[in-house]
């Protein structure tokens, strides 16, 4: 749908300031069906959709992926913070996008007057007359100017992550603003033109006596550039004649308009048409280059479009995808093997990134991301959909807290979860997927897996993201069978009982300043520990900071010895609110402690912290 909306705002705009100029004509006398208007809207459909699409289409596949690529051969990956505005609230992003942006454009229109071979690419803008000043000349350009003009605005845009909704209102509203700068309306913004452009303001950057020197009003959506470095001009009457001077034998025609710049370098004998030819050959060629699906031997988007920006990794993939569904599904059967080649007791919970890399395209695959939405929207994996913490988690009694089974059926079924998927929780390598295998295997009895190393992991063997909402999903059909659980299971005072009847171990996940009371987590009711607790933080579960996959069994035997802690020891596993602490069950696990040694608190501290008066153990 994403791919239609411009089109749409595009149609949209053109006709209200269609209707605007019939209704409210500033110049009685021009005519709004006249000369040259077939070729204007050839300009209108090029330069306003199928340019803009290439060229960002472009500068997102083929240019940053390389450019990724060479600054981290050369350890210069933290030059520019790349995908910076990635996670910036979506209204950031939009203001930031149209301040920025129209102020690049209003610089890169400066120079396209003041530098001479940028002028003849601009030449064509300005060859409007007298009579054709109306809403479609906004889309008036050589195609040459729209590459420099472009490639200089998405670059930066594709660049820091600027998500496609930033983007589309800015393209919108630029248009809407650059429409009626054009239009045949006598509209001034009153005090707001200060801040807005406006056809009473505009108009003067097309006076015939124009020059290098003299042109004013190089504004876009805002004026304010022009007041502030003193290139506004506003007068009350409007210019005596508009264009350049040479303009009656500029070229009406798009093919004409479009080889002018090139007439300088080509033969005399058939130069207009060879240079026509040439430019819509570059054209095409652009819009052939578009996108990674049909170019690149890349990861497949599964009907998605690549995300804007890219993390740094391998410029192609590690590993083989499947050639059809059915090799895809095939590929299901081997989740776990190489889980179950390193030793782990429980291969079958977790899935590598070759073996997902493999069964990506499987109809009966579910790939469900739990990062927040800012960071799924500015990249998650091909096919994901997002399942964040506070759709399986509740603020009753206590924060985190897990929801009912009925209430996780039905987020699953929403979800498009049935009963013979195959499903796959990941993050970026937190802890958060762990949780919700807990959550599911324990409050709703549903067999998942956890993608080892997650996103990141994906990244660093070279496999792309997708970028948006995720892929549209159709309800599902999955029946929960939760496991018998206690009036209080997850409570403290399960805990209690727990602790009593195997003589369990309390096991703090948390980190180190929580540990000792230095710290207080923002959704905890006080510092402090539950007494008697040992302290292993949970990213000692790890192989590093850079490999977030879960460490080998020796590791992880070794790691736990630290502390004293055996596969068969009883252990009450918790942190705030039983996230951290998922994690550190789902080790235990893997290590072959039984299931019924292994109690994660699922109230955690965020419980217990609010227990008045505090126990004293």
């Amino acid at each position: 749908m994403e791919a239609y909306v411009y089109p749409i705002a595009l149609a949209a705009i053109s006709l209200l300031t269609f209707g605007l100029e019939w209704a409210f004509p500033h110049r009685k006398d021009q005519k709004q069906l006249r000369p040259n208007l077939g070729w204007d809207f050839v300009h209108l459909v090029i330069n306003g959709h199928f340019l803009g699409l290439a060229l960002y289409g472009i500068a997102d596949t083929w240019i940053l992926p390389h450019l990724d690529g060479f600054l981290a051969s050369h350890g210069l990956s933290d030059l520019v913070y790349r995908n910076a505005a990635a996670t910036w609230p979506v209204w950031v992003q939009i203001l930031v996008a149209l301040v920025v942006i129209d102020f690049l454009q209003w610089a890169i229109h400066v120079a396209l007057h003041r530098v001479g071979f940028l002028w003849e690419t601009h030449k064509c803008h300005h060859s409007i007359e007298d009579g054709e000043m109306d809403w479609i000349v906004a889309f008036r350009f050589q195609w040459t100017e729209i590459v420099v003009y472009r490639t200089l605005l998405y670059l930066p845009l594709a660049w820091f992550g600027f998500g496609p909704i930033a983007v589309m209102v800015h393209a919108i509203f630029g248009t809407l603003i650059g429409h009626l700068n054009h239009a045949n309306l006598n509209l001034s913004w009153g005090p707001l033109r200060y801040v807005l452009n406006s056809p009473k303001m505009h108009i003067w950057h097309h006076d015939y006596e124009g020059d290098a020197e003299t042109t004013k009003n190089f504004g876009i959506i805002f004026s304010t550039w022009d007041w502030i470095f003193g290139t506004a001009y506003m007068p009350d009457h409007p210019p005596e004649r508009l264009g350049f001077r040479g303009v009656s034998t500029f070229p009406k025609d798009f093919l004409g308009a479009s080889a002018w710049p090139l007439t300088a370098v080509l033969p005399a004998k058939g130069r207009r048409w060879s240079a026509a030819f040439l430019g819509l050959a570059v054209l095409g060629l652009g819009w052939s280059l578009r996108s990674p699906w049909e170019t690149a031997a890349a990861t497949p988007m599964m009907g998605e479009a690549q995300a804007t920006s890219q993390p740094s990794g391998p410029e192609e993939p590690l590993d083989p995808y499947a050639a059809d569904e059915g090799a895809a599904t095939d590929a299901l059967d081997a989740f776990g093997d190489d889980a179950r080649a390193e030793g782990y007791a429980h291969p079958e919970w977790m899935v590598s990134v070759p073996e997902l890399a493999a069964a990506l395209g499987a109809p009966r695959l579910v790939l469900l991301d739990v990062r927040p939405e800012e960071r799924f929207v500015a990249g998650h994996l091909p096919s994901a959909r997002r399942l964040g913490r506070d759709d399986y988690s509740s603020g009753d009694p206590y924060p985190g807290m897990s929801r009912s089974p009925a209430e996780l059926q039905a987020l699953l079924r929403a979800h498009g979860v049935n009963d013979d998927s195959v499903v796959v929780a990941m993050t970026d390598g937190g802890p958060e997927a762990h949780r919700l295998w807990w959550t599911l295997r324990e409050v709703g009895g549903l067999d998942i897996r956890v993608l080892d190393g997650g996103v990141g992991t994906w990244v660093a063997r070279g496999h792309r993201l997708a970028g948006g909402d995720g892929a549209e999903t159709t309800t599902g059909d999955v029946a929960l069978h939760p496991p018998e659980r206690a009036a209080d299971a997850g409570r403290w005072s399960e805990v209690q009982r727990f602790q009593d009847e195997r003589g369990a171990v309390l096991v703090d996940a948390r980190s180190a300043a929580e540990h000792a009371g230095e710290q207080r987590h923002p959704g905890a009711a006080r510092a402090g520990v539950i007494p008697g607790s040992l302290a292993l933080e949970w990213t000692a579960l790890l192989r590093s900071e850079d490999d977030a996959r879960l460490a080998s069994p020796s590791e992880l035997s070794a790691t736990l010895a630290r502390i004293d802690v055996a596969p068969e020891t009883p252990v009450v596993t918790w942190c705030q609110s039983g996230t951290r602490s998922a994690a550190l069950a789902f080790a235990l696990l893997q290590l072959g402690a039984d299931e019924e040694d292994v109690l994660n608190y699922d109230g955690s501290w965020a419980e217990y912290s609010r227990i008045q008066p505090p126990p004293s153990g």
